[in-house]
């Protein structure tokens, strides 16, 4: 036999191990998908929205017990208890007051646009499902609040909420306590794989049934598992943006590159964590903004929102030729065509359609007085969703626009104890512009704000404008900030309770939060105190 022959036999025979060596290192784990998901069908109508019960009873001290409970002793809660309605879909959210009677009782109904988890502040998130109650006991007598909180309710309302701490405690809490976004991009990504890995031992135990879960009927089941991924998916988009904030100055980072491979891992497992209706139901606010800004980000990349007037006209059509702006319409195509490209994510992807309605309402907040603009961007913006029931909450919201902001219809309404509160707040200071921010001791920014402010108030002492900063801490408390840093305004200091009552007045759960009013005591937006003292 040749020699040549028998050498490159014996090469052949040497190598082959080698290159089975070399397939098993590369081969991947195989990703486990969820069995018997979805267990239920859920119907159009389960979807819709409606009024959802909730019920309180105060478990009062022995010293205020009776056949009533003191007012003294009521008025310190009023107020202090808040539930806040976040519809994560179109960006709006409302906060209504809790009141308790006499008996230490409470009852309110709240409206969700679908079913959805809702914050009964401070004291915990419930779930509330259109027509179920949800039961809440306040008992003031345990030693800790945890003791003394039982949150329960009839339905399915009442059955998720009874679990969401359970599975909350034992399912819903990565490791995050090594600060791992500020170990470099390395560290990062074998965090990254460690919490995927988990994520899958997660979704092989759903298969063999989670204990918790036992008993549960099945949609209840779904709410639920699905809800525990998509904190994990959260957490993780949480990391990645404190990681990609401290890096963006870095020109040496590939950022996009590092974006793609960092959530190469969700694609396989969209199914349940992203390209699922279920999230509707079962996901929240946070798990949403997250994705969006992270996961989801070629969809807040910066642009121009171009508009194009409903009837041709040649001259702004030669202008536009010639400027060559991106339209919205194309914007939003192009966005789901990057992310089909750059991470795989299908155009039907049920969450990325829900981040471009998300985005569609925030800009809505922006352009409000330009009633054109906002309908040329919802038209754009409806192109690129398809899942009939966001269609039908993005048709909705848009007409929940046009009623506030275009069709204006004076209404005589009745006045609030918010009302009330504010109008004592404001009664010396009229005739003035107004500047009112709410702030708070433990707000950052709030402070930042107020000494940014200093100038400004400085410079218009003499003038008809009044700075108003409202706090619900005490004097001594604010004390320490505002005297060594010379902050001059009218400080007023307010109860919890009428905190409270302000906030569903003005529909506010983030601070800073400022209102400005003309001399006339109307309130006024996207105008500054100048345009207002020049009127």
């Amino acid at each position: 036999m040749n020699k040549k022959i028998i050498l490159a036999i014996l090469l052949a025979i040497l190598l082959v191990p080698a290159n089975i060596e070399a397939k098993k290192k590369v081969k991947q784990p195989e990703v486990p998908q969820l069995m018997n998901y979805p267990s239920a069908e859920f119907s159009e109508y389960r979807l819709h929205g409606g009024n959802v019960v909730i019920r309180g009873n105060l478990v009062a001290p022995e010293s205020v017990k009776g056949e009533k409970i003191p007012q003294e002793f009521l008025d310190q809660l009023n107020g202090r208890f808040t539930v806040i309605m976040r519809d994560y879909i179109v960006g709006k959210e409302k906060t209504s007051v809790i009141e308790f009677k006499n008996d230490g009782t409470f009852s309110l109904n709240v409206y969700v646009p679908y079913p959805m988890q809702v914050l009964v502040y401070p004291l915990g998130v419930a779930y509330a499902c259109p027509g179920d109650t949800i039961n809440v006991t306040i008992d003031t007598t345990k030693p800790t609040r945890e003791e003394g909180l039982k949150f329960d309710g009839t339905g399915l309302g009442g059955e998720v909420t009874r679990l969401l701490q359970v599975v909350n405690e034992k399912y819903c809490k990565p490791d995050i306590s090594n600060n791992v976004y500020e170990k470099g991009l390395d560290s990062l990504m074998i965090w990254k794989d460690e919490q995927v890995a988990q994520m899958d031992g997660l979704v092989r135990k759903m298969n063999d049934g989670l204990p918790e879960l036992a008993g549960c009927s099945p949609l209840a089941s779904d709410i639920l598992r699905t809800h525990i991924l998509a904190e994990r998916l959260k957490d993780i988009c949480d990391i990645y943006m404190r990681a990609e904030y401290r890096l963006r100055e870095d020109s040496t980072i590939n950022h996009e590159a590092f974006w793609q491979q960092f959530f190469s891992f969700v694609t396989p497992r969209a199914k349940y964590l992203t390209d699922n209706p279920l999230l509707m139901i079962a996901a929240d606010e946070f798990f949403f903004n997250r994705i969006e800004y992270q996961l989801f980000s070629p969809m807040k990349a910066p642009r121009v929102l171009n508009y194009i007037p409903f009837e041709y006209d040649p001259k702004i059509a030669e202008s536009m030729a010639q400027e060559k702006p991106v339209f919205s319409r194309e914007f939003r195509m192009n966005t789901m065509k990057e992310l089909h490209d750059k991470l795989h994510i299908s155009p039907a992807d049920f969450s990325a359609q829900v981040c471009q309605l998300r985005d569609l309402f925030s800009n809505t907040e922006w352009h409000k007085n330009q009633h054109d603009v906002v309908a040329d961007d919802f038209a754009a913006t409806m192109t690129v969703v398809s899942h009939p029931e966001l269609i039908r909450q993005g048709i909705l919201a848009y007409r929940e626009f046009i009623k506030e902001n275009e069709i204006k219809v004076a209404e005589d309404k009745p006045l609030t104890k918010g009302d009330s509160i504010f109008q004592r707040i404001i009664e010396p200071y009229k005739g003035n512009v107004l500047y009112v921010d709410f702030w708070e001791m433990s707000c950052g920014p709030c402070r930042a704000a107020m000494l940014h402010m200093r100038d400004e108030v400085e410079a218009n002492k003499d003038k008809p404008v009044k700075y108003l900063y409202v706090t619900d801490d005490t004097p001594e408390r604010c004390k320490s900030f505002l005297e060594p840093n010379n902050i001059k305004g009218e400080h007023i200091h307010i109860t919890p309770a009428e905190w409270g009552y302000l906030q569903e007045k003005f529909q506010f759960t983030g601070i800073p939060f400022v209102v400005l009013f003309d001399k006339q005591g109307k309130r006024r937006e996207d105008v500054t105190v100048e345009q207002l003292l020049n009127e």
